[in-house]
């Protein structure tokens, strides 16, 4: 079992406060990912969880036994730092069995172990390298394996692919949630990068400033955001958020263009409508329900194209898998899938919407 539990948890530097009472519960065997713009706090949660930071207030609990002062040595988890953390002078196979011959395993046991995490990992040709005769790929995997090979509770895994170029990101992160599967160890994961959460997570948690903004599935949060800030945050390219006015049964945007409003909106309240840019038709002009909007530029990557435009100095962006040939300043309609609408009301909490 591998449980964790996170009780009102907080940490300051000084006066200033960067957790503020965060709530967690993650199951035995979960694959959780921390996301958040820079600075949110979730490295320094993390590290918390790994005792690498002081508890101001709360408690973290691993299988319901609180270990808030216990010593990070004790804690049973492994830790993947963002530069990996490798000893330079030791070969890979050293790197990988170091903490078992802190622990005082025997040799035997340690050759044994080390072996059989680097078949997994694809690393038996290397295991008398160093790690600067590594790829950036292999170090990422050396840094997992020593992880693995203490066969410990929790895994923890602050950025782990943040140095990797675009391509083998990609490709890390297969791996490393197919690895994670297979061992079935309840991990954290932190990221900065949305797309790498929504593809690896079991549950997503969104932070702000200190403080969970909504914790959900990958889709949970991509079709339910629970306020403006995970809407514009889950899904690359971000959700279109129009400011308006609720009127009656009906949103004015753009100052005019009506819509039909769902949910509970007082008169005369502001309002916030989401759209994501696929939910958004390029139609031809004067078509009902739709507005036009001034082409600012487009990106054609051959599947798709993505297009931004304004309206009412409004940047709205369209992805289409129509081949589009614009230029800066053509008109084109829009028309929004209004089952697809997201409703936000001033205060910028979900209202209503698929």
């Amino acid at each position: 079992m591998g449980t964790v539990t996170l009780r009102n948890l907080k940490k300051s530097f000084g006066v200033v406060e960067v957790i503020k009472g965060v709530n967690i519960d993650i199951d035995d065997g979960e694959f959780v990912i921390l996301v958040g713009p820079s600075g949110c706090g979730k490295s320094t949660l993390l590290r918390m969880v790994a005792g690498l930071e002081d508890v101001t207030g709360g408690d973290v609990a691993i299988d319901g036994q609180v270990i808030t002062n216990v010593a990070p040595k004790d804690r049973d988890i492994a830790m993947v730092f963002q530069n990996y953390a490798l000893y330079p002078h030791f070969t890979v196979e050293k790197n990988m069995g170091f903490s078992l011959k802190l622990a005082g395993v025997p040799k035997d046991q340690i050759t044994k172990q080390v072996a059989a995490v680097a078949q997994s990992l694809g690393l038996t040709d290397y295991l008398q390298r160093y790690p600067k005769e590594l790829s950036g790929g292999q170090r990422q995997r050396v840094a997992t394996g020593r992880a693995i090979v203490r066969n410990p509770k929790v895994f923890l895994f602050d950025e782990p692919l943040s140095n990797l170029d675009a391509k083998l990101r990609v490709q890390m992160r297969s791996e490393i949630r197919s690895l994670q599967q297979r061992l079935g160890v309840t991990s954290i994961y932190v990221t900065h990068d949305q797309v790498e959460a929504m593809t690896m997570a079991d549950k997503i948690v969104v932070l702000r400033g200190g403080v969970v903004e909504q914790i959900g599935s990958p889709l949970d949060l991509y079709d339910r955001p629970a306020n403006t800030f995970v809407a514009s945050f889950i899904g690359s390219p971000a959700m279109n958020l129009i400011t308006g006015t609720a009127t009656s049964d009906t949103a004015r945007l753009f100052a005019d263009f009506a819509i039909p409003v769902q949910g509970k909106i007082e008169n005369g309240s502001d309002i916030t409508v989401g759209f994501r840019p696929d939910h958004i038709t390029v139609v031809e002009p004067g078509t009902s329900s739709a507005f036009p909007t001034k082409v600012a530029s487009y990106e054609a990557t051959g599947s798709e194209t993505m297009l931004f435009v304004t309206k009412a100095d409004q940047p709205l962006t369209v992805v289409t898998k129509d081949r589009l040939h614009l230029t800066a300043g053509d008109t084109v309609w829009l028309k929004p899938d209004m089952s697809k609408a997201h409703y936000f009301g001033g205060d910028g909490i979900r209202v209503a919407g698929e």
